[in-house]
């Protein structure tokens, strides 16, 4: 590979270029780990995709209810026969009878057509014309009244006698006359003529009928108030009675009449069908219930009809179902289609073992929301039937009381907001269909869920207890407002109970899914290893029995991680990495050294060197031990992923320099063919950041520890010694830092380990340098490696 080196690249705006070191070969990534059958399976996102779908399709999929027995009449029963579930039953002959009522109710349709008296008003006229051309041709005689008669027959469909003709030729057809006829049948038409009264079979003479006389114009009629054609011309003959002309001229008149009136109302059969139809259709079907639990008959009684009726109606109502199989199919078919969607949005956002973390905790988050929808609404059933308090009785109230938010908490303490919405979006689909569609619970859902966010943001994730004071104060109120405006939307705020009632529910959801929420967040963060401020607040308590034994036992790699915290702490803080994490990976990065603490140098004090009678090779195997250590130590004190990665990641698998050297010059020191390998750290160059960055300050913080005088300009030194030494390495090469993040850090390693060292003035009285001049005869050989130059001690990572 091509080394990259940072000495001509001013990591320090003064500083001047060093001279080039010699590169060091790289170490090789680590291999690919074969993985067998069940490994791969464990891994696999779509054996967890196809279960969270199974067990959710299910659980939402009721299944089928059996049937009840069949029993004959007579027969004594042997066992009670209860129904087995709230069965919501169609009562047939109810909904027929009403439907009957409305058909009967509805009156027969009637026409009175106006344009009858139109026509018959033309008629007259034209037939009054006739004869006026015909008066006009002279003479009258015999023959000429024979075709005029023949002419009217032709024409009008009736017979005149001769001396009726002989009558209006007298009066000269006279327009008085024919006024009075045409004003005489107008009033007889007005009132209505039908046929024969004898026509009426559809009981209008009990009830009447409905007369329409035009589009805007109907009512309800009774028979006498219209007349039939014998009674017209009756009141026709009486009317023309009474007018003050010549006998012989009413005769003509009353003829005329007799002919000319015509029949004007009908019966609509069309219409009167159509209505009766739209009755029939217009009355809703009749429901009754029968309650789960409900006895039908019970042990020892004898079957009566009504009880096999009512076991006969229940049966087919069960088997009137869906099938259960096909719901089934049609739910999993849905949710398969969600779950695949999350699935591959998650891979699009994250590398494929985060993606397969976060898929997991919601599909598992899901499943349990799941269960406590189902167990709360068996539990809300109980309540609400054993309860006598009013605010408690309503069985649909108690849905707002649900822990809607239970999962959408745990997702915004542990995660992000950003995936915190995804899952809320998938929460509240699913509670739109576990419901039955239901609307207005689906936009309650979605809203709190929002609540559920900001309260975890507004109220901070430093402590658990977030989610609780969120669930008080954010969701409840936010259900409290939402419920109220569903009651404005519905335009109706009563009854007072029920409103009471679902107020009192909203508060006591909010509260429900805030206890939850805390109650599981210990769960959910060591099953799915998430490192909450909370847990890193714990874990970098100094009371903690590690860090206590650690202090006492091995009180030089105490320190020695306090100083390396403080200097990953705030470079993480400059280059916006956790800092409570990289803190906590700081103080836990060297547990393992707590096992054979004596073996390492800054824990020496009056005894001799441990490493004295041993080979280089061993003195190396025991140094490289202690991360293996920490790791199993780690696992022991059930630490979260996240610092046993730093732990094992710390020092890579960079080159324990001092022994290898010190082999070197032992068994072959003009060849110098001893081999690296057994002088390496058995990991890998670290492949997180905040692994990396703590392998950056313990190499610091113990190289620093060799100057004499640890003056800035010789701290900057040490400094790029350090990361360049790193960089040929090959340690930095997984982890992805950019040379901004690396000049970054190391100004901040310069300002916190100069602050460290720093010069103090003298002590007034005291002459500390006189005494060492004096000691300094007597000083026997020290068997302290750290009395070496800053560059050899560059030469091995950290103080041994």
């Amino acid at each position: 590979m091509n080394f990259f080196s940072i000495k001509k690249i001013k990591l320090f705006k003064s500083s001047a270029p060093l001279p080039k070191k010699k590169k060091t070969p790289s170490s090789l990534p680590p291999k690919e780990i074969k993985r067998n059958f069940w490994q791969k399976l464990v891994q696999n996102p779509f054996v967890y995709l196809f279960f969270f779908i199974l067990v959710v399709a299910y659980f939402i999929s009721y299944l089928p209810t059996k049937s009840l027995p069949f029993l004959e009449e007579g027969e004594i029963a042997t066992s009670d026969i209860i129904a087995p579930a709230d069965l919501t039953i169609e009562d047939k002959e109810a909904t027929n009878k009403r439907k009957k009522e409305a058909v009967q109710a509805v009156f027969p349709i009637y026409n009175l057509d106006q344009n009858v008296f139109l026509n018959t008003e033309e008629k007259i006229r034209e037939f009054f014309n006739l004869e006026r051309e015909w008066l006009k041709k002279k003479p009258v005689t015999a023959k000429r009244i024979e075709e005029f008669k023949k002419d009217i027959l032709d024409k009008f469909g009736f017979e005149i006698s001769s001396k009726d003709i002989s009558s209006l030729v007298k009066a000269k057809f006279a327009p008085g006359i024919e006024e009075s006829l045409i004003n005489l049948l107008g009033k007889i038409s007005f009132r209505g003529i039908i046929l024969s009264k004898n026509l009426f079979i559809h009981r209008e003479q009990e009830r009447g009928f409905t007369l329409i006389k035009s589009p805007d114009s109907e009512k309800i009629t009774k028979v006498d108030e219209i007349l039939d054609m014998k009674e017209s011309k009756e009141i026709l003959s009486t009317e023309i009675n009474k007018l003050e002309l010549p006998q012989r001229e009413k005769s003509v008149l009353i003829f005329l009449s007799h002919h000319f009136i015509a029949a004007n109302v009908s019966y609509d059969k069309v219409e009167t069908e159509a209505r009766k139809e739209q009755a029939w259709e217009s009355i809703e079907t009749v429901f009754y219930t029968i309650k789960k639990g409900k006895v039908i008959i019970r042990r020892g009684d004898e079957v009566n009809k009504d009880t096999l009726k009512q076991i006969r109606i229940i049966n087919q109502n069960l088997q009137a179902k869906p099938s259960w199989l096909i719901n089934f199919l049609g739910t999993f078919l849905l949710f398969g289609l969600l779950f695949i969607s999350l699935w591959y949005y998650l891979k699009s956002l994250f590398k494929f073992r985060s993606a397969l973390k976060t898929f997991l905790m919601m599909g598992t988050t899901l499943v349990l929301s799941l269960l406590f929808y189902k167990l709360s609404i068996f539990l809300a059933g109980i309540f609400s039937e054993n309860t006598k308090f009013f605010l408690f009785s309503n069985l649909e109230s108690y849905r707002y009381a649900f822990p809607y938010q239970f999962g959408v908490l745990l997702f915004a303490f542990l995660t992000t907001n950003h995936m915190a919405l995804v899952f809320l979006i998938m929460n509240s689909l699913l509670v739109g269909y576990f419901f039955k569609a239901n609307f207005y619970l689906m936009i309650f859902t979605f809203l709190g869920g929002l609540a559920s966010i900001y309260g975890i943001k507004y109220y901070r994730k430093q402590k658990r207890s977030s989610t609780l004071r969120a669930g008080i104060f954010t969701i409840a109120s936010v259900n409290i407002f939402v419920i109220v405006t569903f009651h404005l939307i519905r335009e109706k705020m009563g009854p007072l109970d029920l409103f009471s009632s679902e107020v009192i529910m909203g508060l006591l959801g909010g509260l429900l899914s805030a206890t939850l929420a805390f109650l599981f967040l210990p769960v959910f963060e060591y099953i799915f290893s998430f490192v909450t401020p909370t847990k890193l607040l714990e874990l970098t308590n100094s009371e903690l029995p590690i860090l206590r034994k650690m202090a006492l036992e091995a009180p030089g790699t105490y320190h020695h991680s306090l100083i390396v915290a403080a200097l990953a702490e705030k470079a993480a803080e400059e280059i916006k990495l956790d800092p409570m994490l990289v803190k906590a990976g700081a103080l836990y990065h060297d547990i393992g050294k707590t096992k054979r603490p004596e073996y390492f140098i800054e824990n020496q004090t009056k005894n001799p060197d441990m490493h004295k009678d041993l080979t280089p090779r061993m003195s190396a195997l025991v140094i490289t031990n202690h991360v293996k250590e920490g790791v199993e130590l780690a696992k022991k004190l059930r630490l979260p992923q996240k610092i046993r990665e730093i732990i094992a990641q710390h020092h890579g698998n960079s080159l324990v320099k001092y022994f290898y050297q010190k082999a070197k010059e032992k068994y072959d020191p003009e060849m110098q063919t001893v081999g690296e390998e057994s002088y390496r750290y058995p990991g890998f160059p670290p492949i997180i950041k905040e692994a990396a960055l703590i392998l950056l300050a313990d190499s610091v913080e113990a190289a620093s520890r060799s100057l004499r005088s640890p003056t800035r300009e010789g701290l900057k030194i040490v400094i790029k010694e350090i990361f360049e030494n790193y960089l040929q390495d090959g340690q930095l090469d997984d982890c992805d830092f950019s040379l901004k993040e690396l000049r970054t850090i190391a100004s901040s390693f310069l300002a916190t380990i100069y602050s460290i060292y720093h010069p103090r003035v003298d002590y007034p009285g005291f002459d500390f340098e006189i005494n060492k001049k004096k000691k300094k005869g007597k000083r026997q050989k020290s068997n302290d490696r750290n009395h070496k130059s800053s560059a050899q001690i560059l030469d091995k990572p950290k103080k041994v």
